[in-house]
């Protein structure tokens, strides 16, 4: 059976024939269902497309995946429409079909509720015998195994290799309405570390970007695995939330376990800057826990998502300073964004302050008409906050400031490259993640 993956992109981010492609190579890496998918359809003829870096070629599958987010699912139906229509069966999954399943299914053949790899056996036997289902839906995840070949396709990154120890949400109740974790995977399932152990032997590069929700939720797991792994070398990138800071001790075991870079999720700063942000006790704390990660080698990222009630031009001014003043290396911003058919989402729906075309939510997008502060403004306002963060002056004035703790490889590649890699994506406005 010829299979084929295909992985859509936004425009900002489209390849184009004859051109370069876009953004930085630093955040472009193959989508990592196809790369379970691939496992799985082992025995089969796999073939991987994903819009970032490739047009689709003439080819005549048997049956056709197309992964769906929540603000590509215009995209997709004219891309179905136009490429296989009702001659090859197709099955899309993803956030978008997972929330609105009925109407995906009027322009596909079959749609997957959840995650696809736990369906797939599913999906195989029921093609076999021409019996394909309208709607397949998943229970929970139990696929873990994935290809690597496909990371090695031309216009993905080389500098590191992506491994996921575990799926489900590990956000606490106020942040859990804007996580796309909580909408794929109902429950929180984990690797045996004995597995994820061999997974990671297998990996050729030397970096290691885990997309867990959560990598150090649960503390003794992480650390053991980072142990038994030790004797790899490798280098590792994850984020984890502020609890982090409750074992100040742990530091200079990632440092030795060959930890580079900790993304804080968005909890660690939360959703009261804006009474917090004047607050030098406040500001002190987060200074100091900074300083203790750049005290161990180890880069610092936060994510901060905006755009809530009170937020004006002064505050983002502000934040600047603040963040200057805390020595955070690199910074991901994301407007605020809830997920169609969560608390959040009807909150602001039964105000009618929030925009109905999903194919804004892509986390750049304002869709919350919050008091005080027009979308086009707050557009226009992170994005000055975004580009002076990431300016020329403020990257070497802050490598100055750190390099010192960081140490020489460090600050090359692993504040460097990634600043570089942000400012690129910026300028060219690619989209979020950037």
């Amino acid at each position: 059976m010829k299979i084929l993956f295909y992985n859509p992109a936004p425009s900002q981010s489209r390849y184009t024939p004859f051109e370069a492609l876009r953004g930085s190579p630093f955040f472009r890496r193959p989508n990592y269902d196809a790369m379970r998918m691939a496992y799985l359809a082992r025995k089969h003829d796999f073939v991987y497309i994903d819009e970032q870096i490739e047009a689709i070629p003439h080819i005549s599958p048997d049956i056709v995946i197309v992964h769906i987010p929540l603000n590509l699912g215009r995209h997709a139906e004219n891309l179905i429409a136009s490429k296989w229509g009702d001659e090859i069966p197709t099955v899309c999954y993803g956030s978008y079909p997972t929330l609105f399943a009925a109407d995906t299914r009027k322009y596909c053949t079959t749609t997957v509720v959840g995650d696809i790899c736990t369906v797939w056996k599913d999906i195989v036997l029921d093609f076999t015998n021409k019996k394909l289902n309208k709607v397949y839906t998943s229970d929970r995840t139990k696929h873990f195994d994935i290809d690597r070949q496909l990371e090695m396709k031309f216009g993905f990154t080389p500098f590191f290799s992506q491994i996921r120890t575990s799926f489900g949400c590990r956000c606490e109740e106020e942040h859990r309405d804007y996580c796309y974790e909580n909408v794929l995977h109902k429950s929180v399932t984990r690797w045996s570390i004995s597995k994820a152990t061999e997974a990671v032997a297998q990996v050729k590069r030397k970096a290691v970007f885990v997309l867990d929700d959560d990598f150090l939720c649960d503390l003794d797991y992480g650390m053991r695995l980072l142990e038994k792994c030790w004797r790899f070398k490798k280098m590792w990138i994850f984020q984890t939330t502020s609890n982090i800071f409750k074992n100040p001790g742990i530091f200079h075991r990632l440092r030795d376990d060959g930890v580079r870079i900790i993304y804080l999720k968005e909890d660690w700063l939360g959703r009261d800057l804006i009474e917090n942000i004047d607050n030098e006790t406040y500001l002190k704390e987060k200074e100091y826990q900074i300083g203790m990660i750049h005290n161990c080698r180890i880069t610092a990222g936060c994510k901060i998502r905006l755009g809530y009630e009170g937020e004006d031009s002064k505050f983002y001014q502000k934040l600047l300073k603040f963040l200057l003043k805390l020595k955070v290396d690199v910074i991901e911003l994301a407007v605020q964004t809830p997920l169609p058919k969560t608390r959040t989402y009807e909150r602001y729906m039964k105000k009618g302050q929030i925009v109905q075309d999903f194919s804004l939510y892509d986390q750049w997008m304002p869709v919350v008409n919050t008091p005080g502060m027009a979308p086009q403004a707050l557009y226009s306002t992170m994005e000055w906050l975004r580009d002076r963060f990431y300016s020329w002056d403020s990257i070497m004035l802050r490598n100055i400031i750190v390099s010192p703790r960081l140490g020489f490889y460090n600050t090359v590649f692993f504040y460097l490259i990634p600043n570089l890699s942000y400012r690129s994506n910026f300028l060219e406005k690619v989209g979020y993640p950037p």
